[in-house]
């Protein structure tokens, strides 16, 4: 039952996304109450959500980051090179510094463990998305709050050693324990099939981190329309711009590690921003990165369809 139901959350998880935003809109309408209520679990979401993820990881995985070197580092580069630049820019056309703040915060986490999913979907390089998306989430403890001082302290005040510990605290040791859970699970059981429950608990943790984003926010936007069109604009461009930089740059690359690169640095672990945010920052900041749920899922499913056609011309011309 609990794999079914996993298997659910997996076929559904674009509608739930959609459903849960505009549920959150519409009760936020009325009231804040229901988000106040849940963020006093916000930490507990984020710490169980990551060590999902981390249950997914294999110690085998981060040795294969030695194998690929050149792909593994274009990955990492433009996560927390280009694609925070990136979000400087465009958080350059938003009024208000805390969802400024947001649109950077956006550049600067982690790549998206679905990246993984969508690489496989496409017959892309699965082992270096799974490289990459490894590589980024042990080294954000580290570059978030470097990336953050530098890139948003003139829109928010950032303690950068707080937000480190905080990290280390949601983040890095959650992702390690998951990580040391398994290699001690599969020494005494086969734990693929219950693999699949791990992405479903962490959806269901990312889904009421952005409720609670959404939903406690609402009256402060309602407040403050006029932040409506340059919020809306912002987050429409920046998951095209981000996949379309990735894409540009790894044209000249075989089928397969285009694929996983541009999926790995086109999206990103909004889930872990939104438990950033709304930990070290505050709900205005959060935001644009739950807006982002909707925008960054319709992305990734037009460059599916592109690098879809993309493989046909590949298997008809014997491309790598």
């Amino acid at each position: 039952m609990i794999l079914e139901f996993s298997e659910f959350i997996r076929r559904n998880y674009s509608y739930i996304i959609i459903a849960t935003l505009l549920v959150s809109v519409v009760v936020g309408f009325y009231t804040a109450k229901p988000g106040k209520v849940l963020k006093a679990y916000s930490t507990l979401f984020v710490v169980l959500m990551i060590a999902s993820m981390g249950f997914t990881i294999t110690a085998r995985s981060l040795l294969l980051a030695l194998k690929d070197v050149r792909g593994f580092s274009l990955g990492m580069a433009l996560n927390f090179v280009l694609s925070p630049i990136l979000c400087y820019a465009i958080s350059r056309l938003i009024p208000n510094p805390e969802v400024a703040a947001g649109i950077i915060l956006i550049g600067v986490i982690p790549c998206a463990g679905m990246a993984i999913v969508w690489a496989g979907l496409l017959k892309g390089d699965v082992p270096l998305a799974v490289v990459i998306n490894t590589g980024t989430m042990i080294a954000a403890p580290f570059l978030i709050p470097i990336l953050m001082l530098y890139l948003a302290g003139g829109y928010v005040k950032i303690n950068a050693l707080r937000m480190f510990l905080n990290l280390v605290y949601t983040i890095l040791i959650p992702v390690l324990a998951g990580i040391g859970l398994r290699e001690l699970f599969e020494r005494r059981r086969d734990v693929k099939k219950y693999l699949p429950v791990c992405p479903a608990i962490s959806s269901l943790c990312a889904v009421f981190l952005m409720f609670i984003a959404v939903n406690t926010s609402m009256p402060i936007l309602l407040r403050n329309l006029a932040l409506l069109p340059s919020l809306l604009i912002s987050v429409i461009i920046i998951f095209p711009v981000m996949f379309g930089f990735a894409y540009l740059i790894t044209r000249s690359m075989p089928y397969g590690k285009a694929v996983a690169i541009t999926y790995s640095s086109g999206m990103k672990n909004l889930p872990i921003g939104l438990g950033i945010a709304i930990i070290s920052f505050g709900i205005l900041t959060a935001l644009p990165i739950a807006v982002g749920f909707a925008f960054q899922m319709l992305t990734a499913v037009g460059f599916y369809r592109y690098f879809g056609r993309m493989e046909k011309v590949f298997a008809v011309t014997g491309g790598g």
